[in-house]
């Protein structure tokens, strides 16, 4: 009788342990569908050098591009056939002090935007020729906050003049810049460029009562007659817009509350606004840093930030009211961070704060490795994570 209870515990034990293993298969299982890959990309470091604090990513012709200041030279990389390359010498050196980079695409052709030594200066590349876009520098003086956009092959700068307190527009007309005042500066909290499939450029600025839209139009000098893309957008104690920017035939704005971002939407020729999503509505609560601030939208929202602390880091939404947890992309600190999107892939570039060199990464979903899954935190973890929380 005994040997028969004691083969029936055997088994009972048996059974749980079996139930035990496959739930964690299906945990693990679970967790590898829906984990973020970060792996280096194309070697991870783009050079040797080491690179000024402001750098820029940006898919150009089915490429990823990259540009940095390395020994006082603009230089602008693609990956392209397994490697980095820099198709050509860009006519932009003797930086000393670098205030603002960006790449913009436009019509598989890169323009880049330099801010530096108190001028300003914008090239592209056309057959992989760098060429000055209007004149070789511009826009001497007080400029702070500059937005910069291309439409039409013909290229815009807003800025403040902090001067003669207004919101300024540099715009080019016949290869030349022309400055014009668009609004005064008060009240003013922020503003963005950007524009739309069509070609037609459209300008966000936040007050303390919200968002207004406008159409850019180059030819009429006064800002309120330019026309308005919707009614004002009511918001009340928001700092900023994070992110304002036109895919497809949808426009979306970013902003954050104390809860985290928000995401609003505008579908082409609607005049409403509506809320898609809303990091409130979180099941667990996150803090996203605000320095270096972008929104990529492929099949999800995916945003990356520095921290208060200086980690380069993302968290990803998944369209329906998912949010995931901030993971790093680094566990050391940076200097400056940038992102982009393709092919459903997100691309993220920064400086690297020990070495000062331009390290980039992609974020891809897919299963983890063996050796790279998640590790189940031990009791002592737990007790350590508390201790934390408790300081």
């Amino acid at each position: 009788m005994n040997s028969i209870l004691s083969i029936l515990i055997i088994f009972e034990k048996k059974i749980k342990m079996k139930k035990i293993l496959f739930a964690l298969i299906l945990s693990f299982g679970f967790i590898n569908a829906n984990s973020q890959i970060v792996e280096e990309y194309g070697g991870g470091y783009v050079s040797d050098n080491t690179v000024l604090d402001k750098i820029d990513i940006e898919e150009v012709g089915r490429s990823i591009h990259v540009a940095s200041v390395e020994e006082g030279k603009l230089r602008v990389r693609r990956f392209y056939r397994g490697k980095w390359e820099e198709f050509d010498q860009t006519p932009i050196e003797g930086i000393f002090k670098l205030k603002a980079l960006e790449i913009f695409a436009y019509k598989a052709v890169p323009y880049v935007f330099c801010y530096y030594d108190d001028k300003m200066s914008v090239i592209r590349a056309i057959d992989d020729k760098w060429e000055y876009v209007g004149e070789k520098d511009f826009g001497v003086g007080s400029i702070n906050n500059p937005e910069f956009s291309v439409i039409g092959e013909e290229a815009y700068v807003i800025y403040e003049d902090k001067d003669y307190e207004m919101i300024r527009m540099f715009s080019l007309l016949d290869e030349t810049w022309y400055d014009v005042d668009v609004m005064p500066m008060e009240g003013v909290k922020s503003y963005k460029l950007a524009a739309n499939f069509r070609g037609d450029l459209f300008m966000a600025v936040m007050d303390a009562e919200g968002i207004i839209i406008k159409e850019v139009d180059q030819l009429i000098a006064s800002m309120d007659e330019w026309n308005d893309l919707t009614k004002k957008i009511k918001l009340e104690d928001i700092a900023r817009i994070d992110d304002f920017e036109f895919v497809e035939n949808k426009a979306y704005i970013t902003y954050s509350t104390t809860t985290g971002p928000v995401i609003i939407s505008l579908e082409d020729l609607s005049k409403k606004w509506e809320t898609i999503e809303d990091a409130a509505d979180a099941e667990v609560p996150f803090e996203l840093g605000k320095a270096d601030y972008n929104l990529n939208i492929s099949e999800y929202h995916f945003f990356t930030s520095m921290s208060s602390t200086g980690i380069p880091q993302y968290v990803k939404n998944n369209k329906r009211g998912v949010w995931g947890a901030v993971t790093n992309l680094s566990d050391k600190k940076a200097k400056s961070l940038a992102s982009c999107e393709y092919r459903n892939i997100i691309y993220a570039a920064y400086v690297d704060n020990a070495t000062g060199k331009l390290m980039v990464k992609k974020i891809e979903k897919g299963e983890l490795e063996d050796n790279k899954k998640p590790v189940v935190p031990t009791k002592d973890d737990k007790k350590d994570d508390k201790k934390k929380k408790k300081k």
